[in-house]
């Protein structure tokens, strides 16, 4: 309660601003989201006494506050409660701070622009680096955690970025404190999760609206390195490329190819006390394109075409013991702070890793503000699992966060599974929105313990934004 009253007061001392500083401008808006929630059979019927099933009501509100100071300093403080209806408990009735950043433009000369503090952003599609985090993970104090974490909305990083705009060239650097850990007094407090960034985007200038980005992130986990000097820091370090062009009128091609190097701590409970390090080297890919199909404009049909690729692990029964290097390479791709797919099952279920996903859908607005849309994705795995004999289950990673490993697979099969997805949203005014979702899974011939079971969920909600 008392880190509720804290936070109001501090958002009545920032609209007060005014009285206390030279503000040309201040905005207050936020956003009021309910959202009825339905979801069965999510363990994929492991449950042999009965389906599980959820059905809850969830509100999502968020309270924004923006002031301009001068023509080149900006300040914003965002307050939200995320909580299930009806969950009286302490965590569920708090408000967090969502947003918390000061924008400085042409700091020391025209083409740089400053963001630092609690921010939101995201890099490309969303592919390798989104404010989001670590996907389908809500902050602890968040009223959905440990009920529908893939829901949350609070996305966001505390960051410092840098933006210089040499249009049509734009280069931009970020420093991202993932978790700062111990933060106490301590002989070696130097065990954060650090998030570096440097992204550059061309825009070509052509008929066709061409863009290129080049970019290159490293997530540093420095904690198997506090505990011992002569251990080493698990690493990943993405250099990438990305381009976006439309080649004919109502066709957008994209793509998009990234590496992952480092190194990866396997294990910290070698018996000599030291960690397994293995040497990264895995790949993602994408590949987007839509076409906004010529026939019956005013109905605005879009086809839409997405296949992702990222690399599985080519010897995943093969580990170092006592401290020593495996002598193979972790070639299974590490998901990073990538933010897709943001309410499909099977994006709740798996990682974003050893996996082959097409996605078709098709999109039309049968009537004016209405509009509807049909996805169908299919998933097979990368590397097959029959390589590796000590481990026949597969993790599913449920809508509360935790995880399941005891779901029996077949590991001489790659299909993980289809998904259907039925979506329609509903502009009543420029301001509120209703909208409603309905998915269905279908496990694989991967999942051996299935039983023909089939995931589903409802998410039908309402958005009204002031």
């Amino acid at each position: 309660m008392r880190k509720t009253i804290l936070i109001a007061l501090l958002l009545a001392a920032f609209v007060a601003a005014p009285a206390m500083a030279s503000v040309q401008n201040v905005k207050i808006s936020g956003g009021i989201d309910s959202t009825w929630l339905y979801r069965t059979n999510f363990d994929l019927g492991l449950n042999t006494i009965g389906d599980e099933s959820q059905n809850l009501f969830l509100t999502q509100a968020t309270l924004q506050a923006d002031a301009d100071l001068t023509d080149n300093v900006s300040t914003t403080i965002a307050l939200i409660n995320e909580r299930a209806w009806g969950d009286v408990s302490t965590t569920s009735t708090g408000v967090d701070l969502l947003l918390a950043y000061v924008t400085l433009r042409e700091m020391l000369y025209s083409p740089l622009t400053v963001v630092a503090g609690r921010q939101a952003f995201h890099y490309g599609n969303s592919f390798i680096v989104d404010a989001a985090g670590v996907n389908n993970t809500a902050p602890v104090d968040s009223g959905i955690d440990s009920i529908a974490e893939d829901l949350t909305k609070q996305k966001v990083q505390d960051a410092i970025r840098l933006i210089f705009d040499y249009e049509p060239l734009t280069l931009e650097f970020l420093i991202s404190k993932i978790d700062s850990r111990t933060n106490t007094l301590a002989n070696d407090d130097k065990d954060d999760v650090d998030l570096y960034g440097a992204n550059a985007t061309y825009e070509v200038g052509d008929s066709m609206n061409t863009q290129v980005e080049a970019y290159f992130f490293a997530k540093i986990d420095k904690l198997n390195q506090a505990l011992d000097d002569n251990d080493k820091s698990d690493t990943v370090y993405v250099p990438g490329l990305r381009a976006s062009t439309n080649p004919i009128e109502g066709l957008n091609v994209q793509a998009e190819l990234a590496w992952q190097r480092g190194n990866r701590v396997a294990t910290t409970a070698q018996t000599n006390g030291s960690p397994n390090n293995e040497r990264r080297e895995a790949l993602g890919a994408q590949f987007i394109t839509s076409y906004e199909v010529p026939v019956l404009e005013e109905y605005e049909p879009m086809l839409q075409y997405v296949y992702t690729y990222v690399s599985g692990d080519s010897n995943p029964g093969d580990r170092a013991t006592n401290g020593q290097a495996s002598p193979n390479k972790y070639t299974a791709w590490d998901p990073m702070f990538e933010n897709q797919a943001r309410g499909a099952i099977y994006n709740t279920l798996f990682d974003l890793s050893n996996a082959h996903i097409n996605t078709l859908s098709a999109q039309v607005s049968p009537i004016e503000d209405v509009t509807t849309k049909v996805s169908w994705t299919n998933l097979q795995l990368d590397k097959g699992l029959s390589g590796n004999t000590a481990n026949t289950t597969l993790t599913l990673v449920q809508p509360d966060g935790t995880a399941t490993g005891t779901m029996a697979i077949v590991v001489d099969e790659k299909e993980i599974g289809n998904e259907i997805d039925l979506g329609a949203t509903y502009d009543y005014t420029e301001d509120v929105q209703f909208g409603a979702n309905f998915g269905w899974f279908l496990p694989g011939d991967l999942f051996a313990d299935a039983n023909d079971a089939v995931a589903s969920q409802a998410i039908i909600h309402g958005n009204v934004n002031f």
